[in-house]
Formats: C-alpha cells, structure tokens, sequence
C-alpha cells in the first residue's frame, strides 16, 4: 500500500505558476486576475463571520488501520544473526565476491562486505540461487548470466560469468510484533505503549488523508462562506489561468510519484482518468470562485497584502526552495497570482480569527 493518500492543498495548489502568463486584460470578461475585476459584481455576501468551525473526528476505518501497522512494521524489519544454519531464501547475506569472464576479472565485478537479500532479484540470474546452502566462511564458485540487453555495461550483455563468493554472515529477516516491548523500544516521546502507538498511526492516517486540524478548519471555512454567498462565475480567462496552474503542477506531483497524470487526477479529485481535462477543469472554476469570494471579504474588511509582506514572503520562499536571490525567485513565479494567493490566506485566517467560539465541554 503506499503510505497514505497524499493531499493538495485546497487553495495552495495554484501558487507556483512559472512567468509568462501575460498581462491582464482591462475588460472584466477577459480579466485574468482579481485586481482587474469588481468583484461585486460577481459575489453577494453572506455570513463569513462568527461561523460554526468546530470540527468532527474524521474517522479511520479499524481495518485500515490494522493494514497500515502492517505496512509499517512491514518496513522497519527487524535483523537477528544466524550462525547455526545455511543460506535461505529470504536472508540478508554478507558477501565478498570476484566475477571473471573467461577467467580474468572485469570491472565492476568485485566487491567487499555486500550485503545482499536472497530472492530479491537485486543481482543477475543464477547468483542468488547460487549463494543457497553456503555456510558462514565458505567460498564457492557461483554461475550467472547477465542479461541481454544489459544496460548497465552493454559488453557483458548475455555472458556467463564465474563469481568467487565469500560467505561473512547471515542475517535472518523478521517482522516485529507490536508489543509495549516494541513501541518502548523506538524511543518515542509520549508513545510507549500499543494503545498509544496506535493512536499515533491513526493521527498519522488522519493527517494524510484529511490534512492538518488547522487545514481542515481552513477547508471548513471557505466552504461555509462560500456556501452562505451567491456567487456568479468567474471569468473565463481567470479560470484559464488557474487550469494552467492546476495542470502543471498536478503534472509535477504525478511525475514525482511516478504515475500518469489521468491515474492521478482520478485518485486526487475523483472521476475517470481519460477525463483528468475535465476534471481539473472543473477543479479551475471552483478555485476561481472561491477566489473571487474571498476578494470581495478582503474588500469589505480592508484586508490587503501590503508591498512589505509581499516581498518578505518572496524572500521567505527564494531562501526554501534554494535560489540565490530573492529577484531570481521573482522571476521564476507569477508575482501578482502569488499576491493573489497571500490574500487568500490572509483572508482565511481572519475567517477563522473570527469564528464562533466552540460551545464548551
């Protein structure tokens, strides 16, 4: 299973743009940015303060759960030295070994103290199965085939070669059982025992498929203002713009993780992979909504991004993502869509700042 759903976040995810976009268009219609756009003319207000954002538990089922310890222990094996048997399958074993061709030794052939898991595929065909049955200290002769083609040295490609394998040690894999011993043993502050490892998973689990409290009351708080409001459509080339965004950043994240982007629009924001367009299409005119929702309080409360806090945040953000000045940064992004996107979580947080007080226990 992959270690839990990853998640964009709501409004962050159209940050990044790369330069070039244009400059925006006079005429509301064609308007690319909010600067250029009355908003009311597009939102009617509702309540956006003093809203209810106590938030509910978001539920993990105990299956998942169970499945995600697995996982977890799965990949924090524990290793025990064996001294009273042979190699098997499944071992981790420590070799020296020397390949030859035709008796003479070729480059990239030798190695000292390697460790190695038998059945895992890690070295060419015949040399695992070889190393099967040998006892610590003994050497022994080992045939392997490279395979053809053979990437990694094309002049070995389908050869047969002899490997002098030196057996140092082995190590048995085995996956630890969750016991108070266990949770003890990882030094965890606050976590010491099962019932508490478990709630630290599930924390884990919470935060990675519905992100952070602090997200979630974010997330909470624009769809209830934005549920509260009339608001009309934003214009097209807006929307444009935040497809454009959405689409190359989703692209970068399905890179990362090495799927095709469809797989995962369709595992992100739902639907069917083949209409990732339509999808994210419709994701643009959401955001381009709530964009124009979270202007018009902006607008009403005298919130603004001020050229300061602009500017410390471009050096904030040139300094974390390694460029060597802030101007270099500047020109890399869509200065006035990272404004754009400032204002949003300022607006957020004002929304949250004034939020009904939770009802008390």
């Amino acid at each position: 299973m992959r270690d839990g759903k990853r998640k964009l976040p709501a409004l962050a995810a159209l940050v990044l743009l790369l330069a070039g976009c244009g400059n925006s268009q006079k005429q509301e219609n064609e308007a690319a940015y909010l600067k250029d756009i009355d908003t009311s003319g597009y939102v009617t207000l509702g309540e956006y303060k003093g809203m209810d954002l106590a938030l509910e538990e978001p539920e993990i089922p105990e299956e998942y759960l169970e499945s995600y310890i697995q996982y977890v222990l799965t990949n924090n094996p524990e290793y025990v030295d064996i001294t009273d048997r042979a190699v098997q399958t499944g071992d981790v074993v420590n070799i020296d070994y020397e390949g030859k061709l035709d008796g003479v030794a070729f480059a990239g052939g030798t190695a000292q103290g390697a460790d190695l898991t038998i059945g895992s595929g890690q070295f060419i065909s015949g040399f695992e199965d070889g190393c099967i049955g040998m006892e610590i200290g003994q050497t022994r002769d080992v045939e392997a085939r490279f395979p053809d083609p053979y990437k990694n040295n094309p002049d070995l490609a389908g050869k047969t070669a002899v490997f002098t394998v030196t057996l140092n040690g082995i190590r048995e894999v085995k996956i630890p059982e969750l016991t108070d011993e266990y949770v003890a043993s990882l030094g965890m502050e606050d976590c010491e025992t099962t019932q508490e490892y478990r709630a630290f998973l599930r924390d884990i689990l919470i935060q990675q498929q519905y992100g952070t409290p602090l997200e979630r009351q974010y997330e909470l708080a624009v769809e209830k203002a934005e549920a509260d409001a009339e608001i009309k459509d934003a214009p097209e080339k807006m929307v444009d713009r935040m497809y454009t965004t959405l689409l190359s950043n989703v692209t970068s994240y399905a890179q990362m993780y090495g799927m095709d982007i469809g797989t995962f629009v369709a595992e992100e924001y739902g639907g069917e992979a083949a209409d990732y367009e339509a999808t994210l299409r419709g994701q643009a005119r959401t955001m381009a909504r709530r964009y124009l929702l979270l202007e018009a309080i902006a607008k009403k409360e005298g919130l603004e991004v001020s050229e300061a806090e602009l500017e410390q945040e471009i050096a904030a953000d040139a300094e974390d993502y390694g460029y060597e000045t802030a101007d270099d940064y500047r020109e890399a992004i869509d200065v006035e869509a990272f404004r754009e996107y400032l204002m949003t979580q300022k607006v957020i947080q004002f929304m949250v700042d004034n939020a009904a007080p939770e009802a008390a226990d």
